[in-house]
């Protein structure tokens, strides 16, 4: 564990893992007092007493942030004059990419179907590794397109308990509609 509580493989990789390690950073940076010294301009003290309390919170604030990112991405914040623009330059490099990423899951949702020999559990499974791969960069999935996505491209032997379910007149929520097929599933 590091210094100050951020795990070697926690720490800021790329756009990979930005999503994830930002909320880790900001609960760090919470526990150590000095959350808003990384997302905010905070005006300098004038009074000596509170200047150099402002100065240790700021230095926490920058090492905290050092430690919680790899070497390669070191160079990218290391000469920023303030804790906000290293925050600012973090989320310039890394966090556009979450939006292309989700971009890319999401095209990768659109056209899944079931194919002819695969069981429901695995083509569920799969539509499920999308979602978690969604979650993990930070977007909360749709989940109606998600049971639209799966009632709609399941094979045709699954039609009957697909036309059971769209009669309701609302679809279910993603786990209920994962349940009720997985339940026919085990009933055939």
């Amino acid at each position: 564990m590091a210094l100050h509580g951020v795990r070697d493989q926690d720490r800021l990789d790329g756009a990979s893992n930005f999503a994830v390690w930002k909320a880790r950073i900001l609960s760090v940076l919470d526990r150590n007092r000095v959350k808003n010294f990384a997302l905010k301009f905070i005006v300098v003290p004038v009074n000596p007493n509170e200047n150099e309390r402002y100065e240790k919170a700021m230095a926490r604030a920058k090492c905290i942030i050092l430690d919680g990112v790899k070497d390669h991405v070191v160079p990218h914040i290391a000469m920023k004059e303030t804790k906000v623009e290293m925050w600012e330059a973090l989320k310039n490099l890394y966090q556009h990419t979450s939006v292309q990423k989700r971009m890319l899951l999401e095209n990768q949702m659109r056209p899944y179907q079931m194919k002819k020999c695969q069981s429901l559990d695995t083509f569920l499974k799969g539509l499920n590794e999308i979602r978690d791969q969604l979650t993990a960069i930070g977007t909360t999935p749709n989940q109606e397109l998600m049971v639209r996505t799966a009632l709609n491209d399941v094979s045709e032997y699954w039609e009957v308990s697909v036309q059971i379910i769209q009669g309701r007149g609302t679809h279910p929520p993603w786990d209920e509609m994962w349940a009720a097929l997985r339940q026919e599933e085990i009933s055939r």
